[in-house]
């Protein structure tokens, strides 16, 4: 039996009654939260996160359901455990008195270095803000080199795109990843670097923030890695990223985005052949044909033209299994199994111990971090932790 939506919520704050119980749960240790980040740090911390008060004040007329969107974000990430969702909440406060998340917004970064790497852009068809990233023709060395000042670009880009959510009915943003124009050798140890350490960032402090992740302009060379690569990986996670060809990237983007796009990913329009001019009024007919009809030489060429015109478009690929080299985003990239739609979140408990897959190390390293966009099969139920 489906359970009844609470009335009077946005539509991301719609939860099951198994995931309302752990939600209050983790909410009514938030005091305490609260009380654990702050003494594990000399930084001042704040109880505020993505622009949202964890802590109501006494005189609080009423439950702000915003607070629920975002504790959901962190028992999912956690499969459902409490104890983990608390501890990860605890760092996550931590890290961002620590980072100086407080004024990142204010801060400046050459416009010669990063003009090019990235930036907001419109919003989808559900309201959620859309960033774009590009990596081909960087100076990695320029832009990846200071690893820290490129950490603190990226990390105020997503926080722009957090502050156009409202935890009511936009819980999570959509990214676009433009690889045109990157080749074999682009991922060299400066992106090697920031990859990783931007995977790990994202990961342990921004659960569950990514609706849909779009891989445009993807050269075919990378298909192999990335077939490899998907053998370990969910399939939730895998429905959430879409994986498109040059040629598809313009209809890719309008079916998961909208016409909200930048220039460069509009299709460019086919030209128009110019109209035949009108025979003068009056024109005698070829000499062998009569009224209407073509001579004998065009009728053959018009007949050759039916008989040989090009099929009619068919739509774009979107399940093309190709690939590209590490993204320096949060997560590495794989091929969509189908269109993607995303689920309603939904928060599972922490399954068993499982033994540990014979993944090679290099592609365990370079997937860290993967599923921290979803870690749980939205079909199933959500039910409390056992520990």
């Amino acid at each position: 039996m489906t359970e009844a939506k609470p009335t009077g919520r946005g539509q991301a704050q719609q939860f099951s009654d198994s995931e309302s119980k752990l939600i209050a749960e983790l909410r009514e240790q938030l005091p305490e939260i609260a009380q654990e980040a702050a003494a594990a740090t000399e930084t001042p911390v704040a109880s505020a996160l993505w622009g949202v008060e964890l802590l109501p004040s006494a005189d609080a007329a009423e439950r702000d359901l915003r607070v629920d969107v975002i504790l959901a974000k962190f028992l999912k990430a956690r499969n459902g455990d409490v104890k983990l969702a608390r501890e990860m909440l605890v760092n996550t406060l931590k890290w961002r008195a620590e980072f100086g998340i407080a004024g990142i917004l204010d801060e400046q970064f050459p416009e010669e270095v990063f003009g090019n790497v990235g930036y907001l852009y419109g919003h989808d068809g559900s309201g959620r803000p859309v960033t774009y990233n590009f990596y081909g023709g960087l100076d990695n060395k320029l832009v990846f080199g200071d690893l820290e000042r490129f950490l603190r670009w990226r990390v105020q880009l997503h926080e722009r795109g957090m502050q156009q959510l409202d935890f009511v009915d936009v819980a999570d943003m959509v990214q676009v990843h433009d690889y045109e124009g990157v080749g074999l050798l682009s991922y060299d140890k400066f992106a090697r670097a920031a990859s990783k350490a931007t995977v790990q960032l994202m990961s342990d402090n921004y659960p569950e923030t990514l609706s849909t992740k779009i891989f445009a302009n993807v050269p075919g060379w990378g298909e192999t890695i990335f077939n490899i690569i998907g053998r370990w990986l969910s399939d939730e996670t895998k429905r959430k990223f879409v994986v498109v060809s040059k040629a598809s990237a313009p209809a890719a983007l309008v079916q998961h985005i909208g016409e909200d796009i930048p220039e460069k990913f509009r299709a460019v329009p086919e030209p128009v052949a110019d109209a035949a001019p009108a025979d003068p009024e009056g024109q005698e007919p070829a000499a062998g044909t009569k009224d209407g009809d073509l001579p004998d030489s065009e009728a053959a060429a018009a007949g050759a033209t039916a008989t040989s015109s090009a099929p009619e478009p068919q739509p774009a690929h979107l399940d093309a299994a190709e690939s590209l080299p590490k993204p320096t985003d949060g997560t590495d990239i794989q091929v969509n199994s189908e269109a993607l739609q995303p689920a309603p979140a939904t928060i599972t408990a922490a399954p068993e111990a499982q033994p540990a897959a014979d993944v090679p190390d290099d592609l365990a390293t370079d997937t860290a971090g993967m599923r921290f966009d979803d870690q749980t099969d939205p079909k199933q139920e959500m039910s409390t932790a056992q520990k």
